[in-house]
């Protein structure tokens, strides 16, 4: 799940957790169109694929092995497990097993106070009640409030959580300057993530003192992804790999005529969809026969590509714990089949059933809140100002000029919803350009 980059020729092995580091020692920086294709219209990256055609992810257990004579990258040597035959109700009592075990073993192996980043959802909530049920809560929670107008009831349940366990909680207010947290964290997520600005204040609160942290990494994806639709399930084990792609990456109606409005027509054509659609097709095939192919999909590419670089990547100042991916479980949640955890409640039943005693308190409901106009206006003329001193040959920048002129009239952020993929492009273009000039 950690980062780690590669990159091999005839006479060289280059191998770091960083990709700013395999560019400066002199891996060449051109783009892989198809890669970035698939990245516009969804926002992560798949497979091994990074923005840069010539750096490659390490394979989920790869192999880099060489000698003075040549080196080589092997595929990964992590088979899926047998489908189970096990019934839901069995499902749900190992699930909240393998997960107590896991909760257990990590505290036992903490050596720094434990802080637990909780949010209004399902894993980190079970991460508190498995505590709670060993009684070993962790020193504080700590929540950062969501840039508006998004979840708008996350604090609350988060508060009303901690509140009702009795466990000290701690608030964090989101950095002012959005343009600018998103630049810094395109380098700590090394550029393959529109995600985790939201993040930044943890980085610096987990910077001031040491602490280790739980983090719910993969919890939903294993076991109730929102991702999962019979539709979509039928076209993976039909081997319809194409129309799967095709869904992935959204409807082409409304998201082509948006990003030919944003890229300069010479970028538009260059990562196209037919490229995502190709790209995404060949790395859904690999995933066609597993026990429940769209969970292992997401969990090999969104979960382990961009998410993953939210505790290891952003958070990379500190010790964390990602018991969700303790081994055991990871081989009980992937292989469950389809029918199991179709209907995309299974952790919420085993939090209700395992801790009836809190099966009343609420869930974050995505309800959106007001707008932070002044915020909106200050990131669209951040936006704007880096557009045009960018002077990008990928970026529209009228277009995005006329996006952030509305948006400083309206307030709206709907009006620039493209602001970290857009300031992800110009970051990667950069890099591209400093090392190619």
């Amino acid at each position: 799940m950690q980062p780690l980059f590669w990159n091999t020729t005839p006479t060289s092995v280059r191998i770091s957790p960083s990709i700013d580091a395999l560019l400066a020692a002199g891996v060449p920086a051109e783009l892989d169109d198809a890669a970035m294709a698939v990245f516009l219209r969804i926002g992560f990256f798949v497979g091994d694929d990074t923005p840069f055609a010539a750096i490659r992810a390490l394979p989920a257990a790869g192999e880099v092995s060489w000698t003075p004579d040549r080196g080589a990258v092997t595929g990964g040597a992590w088979r899926y497990p047998r489908r189970s035959d096990i019934s839901r109700p069995a499902a749900v009592d190992r699930f909240a097993d393998c997960f107590t075990a896991a909760i257990e073993r990590g505290l036992r192996q903490a050596t720094e106070p434990v802080v637990v980043p909780l949010s209004g959802g399902h894993d980190s909530r079970h991460i508190l009640l498995a505590m709670h049920g060993l009684g070993r809560l962790p020193d504080h929670c700590v929540t950062v409030h969501p840039y508006p107008p998004a979840a708008a009831d996350e604090v609350a349940v988060a508060t009303t959580v901690a509140a009702a366990l009795g466990v000290r909680h701690v608030l964090l207010q989101q950095r002012e300057h959005r343009v600018a947290a998103e630049r810094e964290k395109n380098v700590l997520t090394h550029y393959c993530s529109d995600e985790h600005v939201q993040f930044m204040p943890l980085r610096d609160y987990f910077s001031r003192r040491p602490f280790e942290v739980f983090d719910g990494l993969a919890g939903d994806v294993l076991s109730q992804s929102q991702r999962l639709d019979a539709s979509l399930h039928r076209d993976f084990v039909d081997g319809r790999f194409e129309p799967a792609a095709e869904r992935i990456l959204g409807d082409a109606r409304s998201i082509e005529p948006a990003l030919a409005r944003l890229l300069t027509r010479r970028a538009a054509a260059r990562f196209n969809r037919g490229l995502a659609v190709s790209r995404l097709a060949g790395e859904i095939a690999r995933h066609a026969d597993a026990p429940n192919p769209i969970a292992g999909f997401f969990f090999f590419s969104r979960m382990r590509r961009e998410v993953a670089l939210a505790p290891y990547g952003v958070l990379d100042v500190c010790p964390v714990s990602t018991p969700f991916l303790d081994a055991e479980l990871v081989d009980l949640m992937l292989s469950l089949p389809f029918a199991v955890v179709a209907d995309r409640t299974l952790h919420t039943e085993t939090l209700h059933r395992r801790y009836p005693a809190w099966a009343h308190l609420p869930f974050d409901g995505k309800r959106k809140g007001q707008e932070d106009t002044r915020g909106v206006r200050r990131s669209a003329a951040a936006l704007l100002a880096l557009a045009l001193r960018s002077r990008s040959a990928l970026i529209d920048t009228a277009a995005i000029a006329a996006r952030a002129a509305r948006t400083l009239v309206s307030g709206v952020s709907a009006h620039v919803w493209f602001l970290p993929r857009m300031v992800q492009l110009l970051d990667v273009e950069r890099r591209y350009t400093e090392f190619t000039d």
